[in-house]
C-alpha cells in the first residue's frame, strides 16, 4: 500500500503539470529538440514515472516515512484553497457590513412633478480602446464609426482616458461617481476587492435612479462581481435552442483544468478533434461566451418597445474584450486567431457595425429622447510589453454621449451636451447626467487617471480630430 501510494502520488504529480510545463516550456530547445513539443516532452514525462515507479518498487526500506511527508504536503495543497474561499466569503460579508454601517447620504437628485422622465442607456463596451490606439496599434481606424456617432447627435470625446486600468477599480469609481482613494486625494486604490465588488453591485448610481422610480433593467456578462443586486430585470441568454451538449458542456475552469494537465494531449490530437460533439464540449466556455455577447447585442435594440419608461439600461457587455469569438464580419471562430492584435480589430469593426444599428433602433423606437452613454471600461486587453506598447495607454477609452435638450425657463431647448468636453473621464459621466436632467449638484470633479491599484496621475498625449 505504502508504494502505491508513492506511485500514485507521483503519477498526479506529472499528471497536473503535463500542461503546465507544455506551456512553460515551448521556447525550450535542447540539440535542435523543442522541450515543450509532445513527441519530446512525453517520452521525459515516461521516462521519469517508469524509473520513479521502477525505484520504489525495488526499495527495500520503510517508505512510510515519505508516505507521511507527502500527506502532509497534500494537506497543506488542499488548505490553500480552502483558506482563499474561505477569506473571500468573509472578505465580501465584511465589506456589506461595512457598507450597511456608512449607509449612503440621501440621494440628491430631484425631479418636478410634470418633468418628463428620459430613459438612460449605460453601455459598458469592455476592453474598447481609444481612436488613436485602434489607429496606430491595432492597424485599423473606427473613425468612421465615431464621425456617425456624430452624425447622430452623439459628442465624442475623443482624449477620454479611464480613470483606472482595471475593470473592478474602473466600473467602482464610475457607479460610485467617485475616486477610490478614501476621500484622501492619493493616487491609488484603498479599498479591498470584497469592498469594491459591493460597490459595484449596489453603488451610488444605482441608488440614485431607484430612487427616481426608474426600472432597471441588466445583462448577464458572466461575471458574479458585475452582476447587480436588486433590479427590476436581470437579462440573460436561456436554454431554449442551445444543444444537449452545449448545456452539458465544460466552464472556464474545467477548460482550464484541460488545458494544464496530461488531457493537453488530447486536445492536440487533431484526429480526435474532428469529432464536432467533443469540440462542442470543450469549446463551451467559448461558444457560452459568444451567446452573452450576442444576446445582449440582439436585446438591446428591443429595450424601448418592451419596458416601460422611465428605464435605466445598464448593459455590461465584455466585448471587444477577448476570447476572440467572432471575425470582422460577425462568424464566430473555432480557435483563438495567432495575431491577437489583427483579431482585436477584427471584433472592433464587428461591433461597430451593430452599434450603429443598435443607436438607430433605439432613437427611433424611444417616445422621447433618450440619454446613452457609450464607454470603455478601459483600453484595449492585448500583451502589451510583447507587442511594445507603452501599457499606459491601456487607459485610452471610447467614450461618447447622446444628450437629448432640455426645456429651460424661458421654453427653449437646451442641449446639456454643451458641457462636455474632449477629455472628460468616466468618473463625471453620471455626475454631469445627475446634474444636468436631475437637480443634483454634484458638480465635475477633475479628470485624472491612474495604472492598476497605484501609480503617479497619468495623462496621454491626444489631439482630437477636427
Amino acid at each position: 500500500p505504502t508504494k502505491a501510494a508513492l506511485i500514485t502520488s507521483i503519477f498526479i504529480l506529472l499528471f497536473y503539470s503535463y500542461g503546465h510545463i507544455n506551456l512553460l516550456a515551448r521556447d525550450w530547445t535542447l540539440l535542435d529538440l523543442n522541450l515543450g513539443r509532445h513527441r519530446a516532452l512525453l517520452p521525459i514525462y515516461m521516462v521519469i514515472f517508469i524509473l520513479a515507479a521502477w525505484l520504489i518498487l525495488r526499495a527495500r526500506r520503510d517508505l512510510s516515512g515519505t508516505t507521511r511527508i507527502l500527506i502532509a504536503f497534500a494537506l497543506i495543497l488542499l488548505m490553500m484553497p480552502i483558506y482563499q474561499v474561505a477569506s473571500n466569503q468573509l472578505g465580501s460579508y465584511r465589506a456589506r457590513q461595512q457598507l450597511e454601517q456608512n449607509p449612503p447620504k440621501k440621494s440628491p437628485v430631484s425631479i418636478s412633478p410634470d418633468q418628463a422622465l428620459p430613459d438612460v442607456y449605460y453601455i459598458v463596451l469592455d476592453g474598447y480602446p481609444r481612436g488613436d490606439f485602434i489607429n496606430q496599434y491595432l492597424d485599423s481606424s473606427n473613425l468612421a464609426f465615431l464621425e456617425d456617432l456624430e452624425d447622430r447627435g452623439f459628442y465624442v470625446a475623443h482624449c477620454s482616458q479611464s480613470n483606472y486600468s482595471d475593470t473592478r477599480f474602473s466600473m467602482a469609481s464610475m457607479l460610485n461617481m467617485v475616486y477610490l482613494d478614501g476621500g484622501e486625494d492619493r493616487s491609488e486604490v484603498v479599498h479591498s476587492g470584497a469592498v469594491l465588488d459591493e460597490m459595484i453591485r449596489s453603488g451610488a448610481v444605482q441608488q440614485n435612479f431607484t430612487d427616481l422610480g426608474y426600472t432597471i433593467i441588466t445583462f448577464e456578462s458572466g461575471y458574479k462581481w458585475l452582476r447587480w443586486e436588486a433590479t427590476s430585470h436581470h437579462l440573460k441568454p436561456g436554454l431554449a435552442g442551445t444543444s444537449l451538449l452545449s448545456n452539458l458542456g465544460l466552464n472556464d475552469f474545467e477548460r482550464l483544468l484541460l488545458d494544464t494537465t496530461a488531457t493537453r494531449l488530447l486536445l492536440d490530437l487533431p484526429l480526435l478533434l474532428r469529432s464536432d460533439q467533443l469540440t462542442e464540449i470543450i469549446e463551451n466556455p467559448r461558444a457560452a461566451h459568444r451567446e452573452r455577447v450576442m444576446y445582449g447585442l440582439e436585446q438591446l435594440p428591443h429595450i424601448p418597445g418592451d419596458y416601460a419608461s422611465p428605464k435605466f439600461i445598464y448593459a455590461h457587455i465584455i466585448f471587444p474584450h477577448p476570447p476572440y469569438v467572432v471575425d470582422e464580419h460577425g462568424a464566430p471562430l473555432a480557435n483563438a486567431p495567432a495575431n491577437e492584435l489583427e483579431a482585436y480589430a477584427d471584433q472592433i469593426a464587428y461591433l461597430d457595425q451593430r452599434l450603429l444599428a443598435i443607436m438607430d433602433d433605439i432613437l427611433e423606437n424611444s417616445t422621447s429622447p433618450p440619454v446613452i452613454i457609450l464607454q470603455g471600461d478601459h483600453g484595449a486587453t492585448v500583451a502589451y510589453q510583447e507587442h511594445g506598447i507603452d501599457p499606459a495607454l491601456r487607459l485610452g477609452i471610447l467614450n461618447a454621449y447622446y444628450l437629448p435638450p432640455l426645456s429651460s425657463e424661458n421654453g427653449n431647448k437646451e442641449r446639456p451636451g454643451g458641457l462636455l468636453y474632449p477629455s472628460i473621464s468616466p468618473v463625471n459621466s453620471f455626475r454631469l447626467i445627475f446634474d444636468a436632467y436631475f437637480n443634483a449638484g454634484y458638480g465635475l470633479l477633475e479628470d485624472r487617471s491612474i495604472i492598476g491599484r497605484q501609480s503617479p496621475y497619468t495623462e496621454l498625449t491626444c489631439q482630437a480630430p477636427r
